[in-house]
């Protein structure tokens, strides 16, 4: 196995437009420890920011359709190199948001970093569970 591509998906109950919000209001977004900090345009800059304004993550924004799609560059830290290309996909059916979330690496990872890298998209697609659920 390549270790290149990492996807996971999670049911959530709740409507997509509260499932939307986690990514997308940033009073909401909080609650998962930062927030994105975009303008939601494409081809600009994407990132994840800790509440206390440390940057986490950086990259560019490559497709953003409202309430459907959001998928954005990684770059390597303290550089433009992409690393990798992050999609999450948003599904609703009768009030239950299905949120599938996958990553395409540039380079394969060893079996124990990809492990963990794979254990935490399950965890972060359980934080916008949770939160997405008691909104």
């Amino acid at each position: 196995m390549e270790n290149k591509i990492i996807e996971t998906a999670i049911e959530i109950n709740a409507p997509l437009n509260k499932v939307w919000s986690v990514f997308t209001d940033p009073e909401i977004t909080k609650q998962m420890g930062g927030y994105y900090d975009t303008d939601w345009k494409i081809g600009h800059s994407f990132g994840f920011k800790k509440a206390d304004g440390n940057i986490l993550t950086n990259g560019t924004l490559l497709d953003f359709q409202p309430e459907r799609l959001i998928r954005h560059s990684l770059f390597e830290p303290n550089t433009e190199t992409i690393m990798a290309v992050l999609t999450y996909e948003f599904l609703e059916k009768d009030g239950v948001t299905l949120l599938m979330g996958k990553e395409e690496l540039t380079h394969p990872l060893d079996k124990a970093t990809f492990d963990d890298a794979s254990a935490g998209w399950v965890s972060a697609l359980d934080s916008v569970k949770r939160i997405a659920e008691a909104l």
